[in-house]
């Protein structure tokens, strides 16, 4: 983000920011924070002195906006720089809390996403164990169908044996 440049102060160098946020919202609020704070600290005694013309919120050329800067800079009269001093602390304290809150989200997507790939590892284990169960199970099944064909071959061997065993038994006698 680029803060325009001042039309009286052309020689300022742009100001440029970069953020990461979760919302687009928290993203653009906490670059333009972040850049107005870097501003007032490059340039104290423009923001000092010239506060309303350095940030217009509206038209300079309007009447109402003029009358109504004016009524407080005659009410604020000494306190006009301790005004822009407590304004800009606290731009600096929401600027502060805005680094630490994307530093959380930041902490806390990592976290997830290392969450996520561990599940995820985790999902291909089970899958690969599964397969692995069910090539067992069809090894056993080919096994026990193999042992019931040889009990069936034994089974038939030993009624062969039985019949060989009463034939010669008959012949002998």
């Amino acid at each position: 983000m680029t803060i325009p440049q001042h039309p009286f102060r052309s020689q300022w160098p742009p100001i440029e920011v970069e953020v990461v946020g979760y919302r687009l919202v928290d993203t653009i609020e906490t670059a333009a924070l972040e850049a107005i704070n870097l501003f007032c600290n490059q340039h104290p005694m423009e923001v000092a002195a010239y506060p309303i013309g350095l940030f217009p919120a509206i038209d300079s050329s309007d009447p109402e906006w003029n009358f109504r800067t004016e009524h407080l800079g005659h009410m604020l009269g000494d306190l006009a720089e301790e005004t822009v001093r407590s304004i800009t602390r606290f731009m600096n304290v929401q600027h502060h809390y805005q680094i630490l809150l994307l530093r959380s989200m930041g902490q806390l997507t990592s976290v997830a996403q290392s969450h996520y790939r561990n599940a995820d590892r985790q999902v291909t284990q089970i899958v690969e164990l599964q397969a692995l169960v069910t090539q067992k199970d069809e090894i056993i099944a080919a096994r026990d169908e193999t042992i019931l064909h040889r009990e069936d071959q034994i089974n038939e061997s030993d009624h062969i044996i039985t019949q060989h065993n009463t034939i010669i038994e008959f012949l002998q006698e």
